[in-house]
């Protein structure tokens, strides 16, 4: 009973709070909206995200409890209103930040809301078992995004024009803004009670910190040998089949990348080595990708680009690995207190095996250097026992401004400590072709290179300005690069599953 009239005053509060909310807000920098519906609902997903927003030029009401505050999805399609958990909430400064992993209350994992003079931002991400994408499916003539807060509302409406879609199917709808004023306030269609909203408990909510390099545990099954001898009155007793039980994830965030070959080439006048020299600084090759590791350039709330490996489990020599996961994921500043959790797109899963003594991963013979005989500088940096080493995969590999697809992907590192808490002496490899290398345009925006081709900055591509090639023949025999990256890398903590 207790129960019941619970939900009845939680639905009441939240009619009540709809039907004396003020005139929309409008949000008209909306940056870019996505939705996702594939089979099953552990991979539905919705981003929606605004930018140098003027509506939040001065900080919208608090969140915090006792305070209501929803988000509503909406399109021509469906309607999605989700009361928020007010408990998930936190302040500071002039920004609100709402963290709840699980996604209990409707799949909302994540709300950044930062208020700045010069126009704020606001990030949504819904993901997981609790959101259901397809009340919204695909092929949308429009879509509101709207966040209440109390009684001040804020939307921005995604339809072309302003905005633009980029993908508009059944299973995922892409649209890049701006965003327009939403035409009214609907009224909400499906408000799931906030009764049948999961409470998390604290296994829903734990923090990962160093982990055991193993903890395994046995449990029996009946699989057993009989050791009865015949005619004996002696009772069989059952051998039970030891399954280990691993450890929970654990998170090390790439802190610094380094590209030692092949370096790559730009014309200012003459045809300069852009990789690391001295005069450029944050504008060379290896300063773009630092100045994207340790900062928060947009003032999201996120550093700007975070690479994830994440352990499943850690387990260090002589145990075995298992598998290992690499992705991009969102983390707050600053670097070395950070907190991650999953970003908008999916892990890379690769597994890794451990080492005791030697070396984990060299590069291969005759793919180092121009023209493959005289080796850059400076050295390439091998990780040494105790490491790790990862099986070869394709994947599509994030370099922070543009995404590259690679061949023959292995990485390694050697662990620092026990359980380890670092990554050091890390060995990045894979493959480019040529033909990959000249579709990938460099996007405008970026100092310099912006505009070009990546197969223009590396030697003996199309459009290089370098006198000498770089080109090495891949694993399927095409013409292309090996790129070799070093990298360190730290634990944080890791928020998602």
């Amino acid at each position: 009973m207790q129960r019941i009239v619970g939900v009845a005053l939680a639905s009441t509060a939240l009619l009540c709070a709809v039907a004396v909310r003020a005139a929309d807000v409008a949000m008209l920098n909306g940056k870019v909206a996505k939705l996702k519906d594939k089979a099953g609902t552990v991979s539905d997903q919705a981003l929606v995200k605004f930018t140098k927003e003027s509506a939040f030029a001065t900080l919208p009401p608090s969140p915090l409890c006792p305070t209501t505050s929803t988000v509503q999805l909406t399109s021509d399609t469906g309607d999605v209103l989700i009361p928020l958990d007010c408990g998930h909430w936190t302040a500071s400064g002039s920004r609100y930040l709402y963290l709840d992993p699980t996604g209990s209350s409707g799949g909302v994992q994540k709300i950044v809301l930062v208020s700045k003079p010069t126009g704020g931002t606001l990030l949504i991400k819904m993901r997981g078992a609790h959101y259901g994408v397809s009340a919204l499916p695909g092929q949308i003539a429009f879509l509101d995004a709207r966040i209440t807060i109390d009684t001040a509302s804020y939307c921005g409406r995604f339809e072309s024009p302003p905005s633009v879609f980029k993908k508009n199917d059944p299973d995922k709808v892409v649209i890049k803004g701006p965003s327009g004023a939403c035409v009214a306030p609907p009224t909400p269609t499906d408000t799931p009670p906030p009764a049948d909203t999961p409470t998390a408990t604290a296994a829903d909510t734990a923090t990962v910190t160093a982990t055991p390099v193993d903890t395994a545990t046995a449990t029996a099954t009946g699989t057993h040998t009989n050791t009865v001898p015949p005619g004996s009155t002696a009772t069989d007793t059952p051998t039970p089949t030891v399954t280990p039980t691993f450890g929970p994830p654990v998170a090390f965030r790439v802190d610094s990348v380094a590209l030692r070959d092949p370096h790559v080439y730009v014309s200012f006048g003459s045809c300069v080595d852009a990789t690391d020299p001295p005069g450029l600084g944050g504008l060379s090759a290896n300063g773009l990708i630092s100045n994207q590791l340790n900062a928060d350039g947009d003032s999201d709330g996120f550093l700007d680009f975070s690479l994830l490996a994440i352990f499943r489990p850690l387990r260090q020599p002589p145990l075995s690995g298992v598998t290992l996961d690499i992705l991009p994921a969102d983390c707050t500043p600053p670097v070395g207190m950070e907190v991650c959790s999953p970003g908008a797109d999916s892990p890379q899963s690769t597994t890794y095996a451990n080492q005791s003594a030697g070396t984990c991963l060299t590069p291969l013979a005759g793919t180092v250097g121009m023209n493959n005989s005289v080796p850059y500088t400076p050295a390439i940096s091998s990780p040494g026992a105790p490491c790790f080493n990862t099986t070869p995969v394709t994947i599509s590999f994030p370099f922070g401004v543009f995404t590259v697809p690679l061949q023959d992907v292995r990485a390694g590192a050697t662990y620092v400590g026990t359980p380890a808490t670092q990554l050091t002496n890390g060995l990045l490899t894979g493959f480019l072709s040529q033909s990959d290398a000249d579709a990938i345009v460099v996007p405008p925006d970026v100092l310099i290179i912006g505009g070009h081709t990546l197969s223009s900055f590396l030697p003996g591509g199309t459009g290089s300005c370098a006198t000498h090639t770089a080109k090495d023949t891949g694993p399927m025999g095409q013409q292309g690069w090996y790129f070799y990256l070093n990298f360190s890398a730290h634990q944080v903590t890791w928020t998602g599953t």
